[in-house]
């Protein structure tokens, strides 16, 4: 084995944790970076991969084409998480996937907390303009909310089929993206990050092992390295993602577990919901 292959979100993988997988798999390490969920599909189905960091609405279709490996033939003992990121529909025995971070679709914008809508019915009205999320798959769940109240349900999704925004949102000032992207530009004067207080959408990302896989125990011993609580609690943070690990979070920067768009309550957990592929019809563009 030469090198050993890895597909992830662009800038997931700091230098620091290259070097100590590097260190655990024993071989070069090279990473292919993805920037949408609808990319990350493509990319595992046409190349060989050793493991791979998925997104949720990625997982299900890759299953369905059997392009992942079962994750106990890999690993001598289970992989640690909360329960309450274990056992989702798009593999409800997590015999595949295993998650380590979440972020959820937020609203964001300059200005103060007040100027900025509050709840995803505020955008229905056409009144607000906005730029909706980068992704089509997301931006269809959002107006098919706008258009039905969230969450929408199959039927509301079966009559949303265009995902774009109406002409002349390119420049708008409030965004919709996922609070991992927008808490990124924080840093701008006035910049301002909402989760809607009746829920939003999470995006639940998860090592796998793809079938393409040279070496499955080079997998393993690269996953267990990737849920050392100190690396998967620095991973996440930089990544501005939530661990889904209760004691990687010992290793987050305080002012980040205080973050209410990064680590939500749990009050408003209880009400996100998953961007649901399955719900598509089996015409619409595959996630």
């Amino acid at each position: 084995m030469s090198t050993f292959r890895i597909l992830a979100p662009a800038k997931l993988l700091s230098p620091w944790l290259l070097d100590a997988l590097r260190a655990s798999v024993g071989t070069a390490i090279s990473v292919e970076g993805y920037a949408r969920e609808e990319e990350s599909r493509d990319l595992l189905s046409s190349g060989a991969f050793d493991l791979a960091a998925l997104p949720d609405t990625a997982i299900f279709p890759l299953l369905r084409a059997s392009l992942l490996l079962p994750l106990p033939e890999a690993l001598s003992s289970p992989l640690p998480a909360d329960p309450q990121f274990l056992h989702h529909y798009f593999d409800s025995t997590n015999q595949h996937a295993w998650p380590f971070g979440f972020t959820l679709l937020a609203i964001g914008g300059p200005g103060t907390p007040t100027a900025l809508p509050s709840h995803w019915k505020e955008l229905a009205t056409g009144g607000i303009p906005f730029r909706p999320p980068p992704s089509p798959l997301y931006s269809r769940f959002l107006f098919a909310a706008l258009a039905h109240g969230f969450p929408p349900s199959p039927a509301a999704l079966a009559d949303q089929r265009g995902p774009t925004a109406p002409p002349g949102q390119e420049n708008a000032r409030v965004e919709i993206d996922f609070a991992q992207r927008l808490e990124a530009r924080t840093g701008v004067p006035g910049w301002i990050v909402h989760i809607p207080s009746e829920g939003s959408w999470i995006r639940l990302l998860h090592w796998t092992i793809p079938r393409g896989c040279a070496s499955v125990k080079a997998a393993a011993a690269a996953l267990q390295t990737l849920y050392r609580p100190e690396t998967l609690g620095r991973l996440t943070s930089e990544a501005r993602l939530a661990a889904t690990v209760r004691e990687a979070r010992q290793a987050v920067p305080a002012e980040l577990l205080r973050n209410p768009n990064l680590y939500p309550p749990e009050s408003l957990l209880d009400h996100c919901v998953f961007a649901r592929v399955d719900w598509l019809s089996p015409s619409s563009p595959a996630p």
